[in-house]
């Protein structure tokens, strides 16, 4: 890693630049990008999901969130990079470590101008490079993917493909314009009901869409194009990216969201009438119809299946410290590829023992793995791409005999996850940030927090990781009905253990024939993660009567729902698991 960033210095001279910047984005801002589009991981060794590093000629200064602060300091070479929290990085002390006469070169097709807001306190001396400096260093660089595409058919998506076109036509019509821009990978593989392999654990199609009054463009290379799509999708004109520009240039009033769309695309359009909005994709998407809530129900019931047998047969194990945390994903998979429809992973799993249990977007290799030895916790985040539907879930369990702190700490992580998913809140002015401090409120009691979100959105076999809905003390997106959700707090002791307990919810319409109040409606959560808790980390003395009720009613569904479709010694473990709940 040294040799790559020495090399990346020696053409510094060639831009006379001081300093270049390296995030994890690329060009099409997916957050599991294919080989070739990992820059900052040839960069610096680091794989996750979002981290920059600024090279200078002298210091390497790495950024990343607190999710994956421990990680940074696990994989990259401290001889050469300096780390810190990235939300320091809009108040920076530049000057402590690069020349002020210096400037910093950046990639324009990596950033959006939101992104690059960070930079406030340097903006003039940001200079933009067309040319990708690591690019040019890159000499074994892997081929872009060139999936071909393939049709996500109506049954699953609930909805045709152009009434979808429509409704982002009618927000043309509602704004007086010619011209939408959309970007977001996700958004384009919903609004055209297409998908394809173009990354690893999401089915994506890396390409733009213009839409005009009467054409819709989908830059992508022609021949990835199936005939049975293009028979299927004749009312779309296929072009080459590289075409995007030129017709870009003919809009006279163009439709753009500037916060998700590159900052390159922002400077093409610098000389047209220009309305910057929400891309409406975004969240039309967001809001699940209900045939795709009726996949993510029945989908997630296979999940669970999947889950309930993993964890029936490495509990069953009485050699399980013959195994290590790489190879417990791998089993895991494999149960879950037994399932009706399953494609793939929808992201690497997460599984930590002991203390790498803390690290919170830990990952484990092949060469690189912690056998299940002695006592301890075990986090699992795991989540499958089904083709009607996307999960994400996250069981912590004890290896042996739990301490009291574990149990404490484990308590109160599940007490907030209750509180957050049996919350009724009203429709049209709910926020994420509204309900943030539900899950954390018991941590809070004792000066204790996780510093991460509580919850993201997510897709219906698209990422993992969807927005603009998110349960976080930041979020002021309004939480709408059929909007998917994860409900994830934690704790993590460094060095020690980490504690997380996730189950994905839809926000629908409260369930109970209340008359409203003033005429306000109200939404709840409703459980799609049907998956047992960890018994013996729960302190019950700490639940409440109502907690109680919860996980009472939690468990039944669980055991209405797996049982006919569980094997007889996974039913056996199962009941172990929900016998204290079962009975008052």
């Amino acid at each position: 890693m040294h040799e790559a960033v020495n090399n990346i210095r020696g053409i510094f001279a060639n831009y006379d630049i001081g300093a270049y910047i390296i995030p994890s984005d690329n060009e099409y801002f997916i957050e599991y990008p294919a080989e070739s589009y990992s820059r900052l991981k040839y960069m610096t060794n680091f794989t996750g999901s979002n981290g920059l590093v600024v090279i200078g000629q002298e210091v390497a200064l790495f950024f990343t969130d607190g999710r994956y602060l421990a990680q940074g300091k696990r994989q990259l070479d401290s001889r050469v990079f300096q780390i810190f929290d990235i939300k320091d990085l809009r108040y920076f002390p530049w000057s402590n470590y690069l020349n002020d006469a210096e400037m910093f070169g950046y990639d324009p097709k990596l950033f959006s101008n939101l992104k690059l807001k960070i930079f406030s306190a340097i903006a003039p001396r940001l200079t933009k490079i067309s040319e990708n400096l690591v690019d040019q260093i890159w000499s074994n660089k892997p081929a872009a993917p060139s999936s071909q595409v393939y049709i996500h058919q109506v049954e699953f998506a609930g909805q045709t493909h152009n009434d979808k076109i429509a409704m982002c036509r009618d927000i043309l019509a509602e704004h007086s314009a010619d011209t939408m821009i959309v970007t977001s990978i996700d958004s384009i593989c919903w609004l055209l009901n297409l998908r394809a392999n173009d990354t690893p654990y999401s089915p994506l199609m890396l390409s733009k869409v213009l839409i005009t009054n009467h054409q819709l463009y989908l830059f992508i290379n022609p021949s990835r194009i199936t005939k049975e799509v293009a028979l299927a999708r004749p009312e779309i004109t296929i072009l080459p990216e590289e075409k995007f520009a030129d017709l870009l240039s003919q809009g006279k009033k163009i439709l753009v969201d500037e916060n998700i769309v590159q900052s390159h695309i922002m400077d093409l359009l610098n000389s047209q009438l220009v309305e910057k909005i929400g891309e409406p994709c975004q969240l039309y998407k967001a809001c699940k119809n209900d045939i795709e809530i009726k996949h993510a129900i029945n989908f997630h019931i296979e999940d669970a299946v999947a889950l309930c047998e993993f964890f029936a047969y490495i509990f069953d194990l009485t050699n399980l410290h013959d195994y290590d945390e790489y190879e417990l994903g791998e089993i895991l998979t494999k149960f879950r590829s037994k399932q009706d429809k399953y494609i793939m992973d929808s992201f690497p799993t997460i599984c930590g023992f002991k203390e790498n249990s803390a690290i919170i977007h830990y990952h484990a290799t092949q060469i690189q793995s912690k056998k299940i030895v002695g006592n301890g916790i075990l986090l699992i985040d795991s989540g499958g791409q089904y083709q009607g539907c996307t999960t994400d879930v996250t069981r912590t369990f004890i290896i042996g005999k739990p301490t009291n702190e574990q149990k404490i700490r484990y308590t109160q992580v599940l007490k907030g996850h209750i509180a957050l998913s049996t919350i009724k809140f009203p429709a049209n002015i709910t926020t994420g940030a509204h309900l943030d401090v539900l899950a954390r409120q018991f941590l809070w009691n004792d000066e204790q927090d996780y510093p991460h979100g509580t919850g993201h959105g997510v897709g219906s076999f698209l990422g993992v990781h969807e927005g603009p809905q998110n349960i976080h003390a930041s979020s002021n997106i309004t939480l709408k009905a059929g909007m998917i959700l994860s409900n994830e707090p934690g704790y993590y002791k460094t060095n020690d253990f980490g504690i997380r307990i996730e189950n994905l919810m839809y926000v629908r319409e409260t369930q109970q024939n209340t008359p409203l109040t003033n005429h306000q409606q109200f939404l709840e959560f409703c459980p799609l993660t049907l998956v047992p808790y960890a018994k013996e980390l729960i302190e019950q003395k700490m639940l409440n009567q109502d907690e109680k009720n919860y996980l009472k009613q939690y468990y039944q569904k669980i055991t209405s729902h797996l049982s006919p479709l569980l094997s007889d010694h996974s039913k056996q473990w199962l009941a172990t698991q929900t016998l204290p709940f079962t009975s008052d």
